[in-house]
């Protein structure tokens, strides 16, 4: 095989590329009975469906269908399934005062970038550009992102496979 192969296969691999959740399984599930209802009641695998694991990322390539699930995700950068789930700390009260001043040189200015110590700044910049993007306006701070901040200030391990793949 001569040429470049493996920019080939991702640029196919992601033109077909979807996102397949809950919502998807249980749409595909929907599909299937309306189609034949006397599947109404069964499993997936009784109706022919593959097995719903969790969230997976779906394409196909030459034919062939590829799953890319969180699974995958880990054992490709040598992550375990373990540590903080940041999605559970959005709403989360417990650690937002300590969070607030380890964070902040300017309680003002809290949420904002520009309130923020040099090293939280850099740690920001460095997570929105290589780990995930920024939600909101240009010099807000989400809490999955304070989190994750604070998190790696204070040493706490963080489920990041969880993080980048939901």
């Amino acid at each position: 095989m001569n040429g470049p192969i493996y920019p080939d296969l991702l640029k196919h691999f992601w033109m077909k590329a979807k996102v397949f959740s809950k919502y998807e399984a249980k749409q595909e599930e929907l599909l299937a009975i309306e189609r034949n209802p006397s599947l109404k009641g069964k499993s997936r695998k009784e109706m022919g469906l593959l097995e719903f694991t969790g969230t997976q990322i779906r394409s196909n390539v030459c034919g062939i269908n590829l799953t890319f699930s969180k699974v995958h995700f880990n054992a490709l950068l040598g992550l375990t399934n373990s540590g903080m789930i940041l999605d559970n700390f959005e709403k989360e009260t417990r650690f937002r005062e300590d969070l607030l001043h380890k964070m902040f040189t300017d309680l003002k200015l809290k949420g904002k970038v520009k309130g923020m110590s040099d090293e939280c700044r850099v740690l920001f910049k460095i997570i929105i550009s290589s780990i995930c993007p920024r939600l909101g306006g240009t010099d807000t701070i989400s809490w999955p992102h304070r989190h994750l901040i604070y998190f790696l200030l204070t040493q706490r391990k963080v489920n990041l496979g969880d993080y980048l793949f939901e």
